[in-house]
């Protein structure tokens, strides 16, 4: 699905949204698109970060569900280097600044009480790191397929091949991007290691045990890293693959509706 394509099934839905361009301090800009958050009543807010490659469209299904338009003013951001976001920055941590800093401008209300983040594969990490930031304001998040243990994170054959300047003149600008995110990821993921314990989030947890892509393992390297008592669900899929955001909507969806309600 195209964005013009989004935009169109929202007007023909009677889904009003919000196509926003901030630019901070570094003139650098952070797409982002806001659905429900134009009411007059009071929501919590929810903000998706997608994987790598990708953008906001990734999480289409969720912002157009009437029951989720119902409780949250909903977010979906294009990570930098991605959709209409500006230039690359492929470090977890500063991706997180840029992001955190981003949604401190949106003109939305304020959340009726709760400040979600929702973070897939690459964007789990850097969803977590927002949350393990100081001063940051989210009370819940959701990490769908999320990289999270170095020692589990080792370059592929295809990383090293779309690293060559062959591959980057035939790539697509969104696989140059995220093969440049996952060179360096190990390491920077071994730098804000000892940052986890600063989580205060109810934290819920989604992985496949056929993913083969981020390892089941860091499931594991959760329940060791996260301060104690922060994991409120925990769920392990057998059968289920990477692609969580769309092979498990109804699940997920049952995860954010319950957030709301307590």
């Amino acid at each position: 699905m195209t964005e013009e394509e989004a935009f169109e099934d929202f007007s023909k839905s009677g889904i009003r949204y919000r196509d926003i361009s901030l630019q901070d301090q570094r003139q650098d800009t952070i797409h982002s698109v806001a659905v429900g958050c134009d009411d007059n009543s009071p929501k919590d807010i929810l903000v998706f970060v997608h994987g790598s490659p990708g953008n906001w469209i990734h999480y289409w299904s969720y912002l157009k569900d009437s029951e989720l338009l119902q409780r949250y003013c909903m977010i979906g951001i294009d990570r930098p280097g991605f959709g209409r976001s500006g230039n690359p920055l492929p470090d977890i941590n500063l991706q997180a600044k840029r992001i955190i800093d981003s949604l401190s401008l949106l003109r939305i209300p304020r959340p009726k009480k709760k400040y979600i983040l929702v973070g897939h594969s690459y964007g789990g990490p850097v969803a977590a790191r927002i949350a393990s930031l100081k001063e940051n304001k989210i009370t819940h998040l959701v990490l769908l397929a999320a990289a999270l243990d170095p020692e589990k994170e080792e370059l592929k054959w295809y990383n090293r091949l779309a690293d060559t300047k062959i591959a980057r003149l035939l790539l697509p600008s969104p696989w140059i991007v995220s093969n440049e995110e996952m060179i360096p990821m190990k390491d920077q993921l071994k730098e804000i290691e000892a940052d986890w314990k600063m989580i205060r989030s109810a934290t819920y947890i989604v992985q496949g045990g056929k993913d083969t892509l981020v390892d089941p393992a860091n499931l594991e390297f959760v329940r060791r890293l996260f301060p104690k008592g922060s994991v409120k669900e925990e769920i392990f899929l057998p059968d289920g693959d990477h692609f969580l955001p769309w092979n498990s909507f109804p699940l997920i969806k049952r995860i954010l509706l319950d957030i709301a309600q307590e």
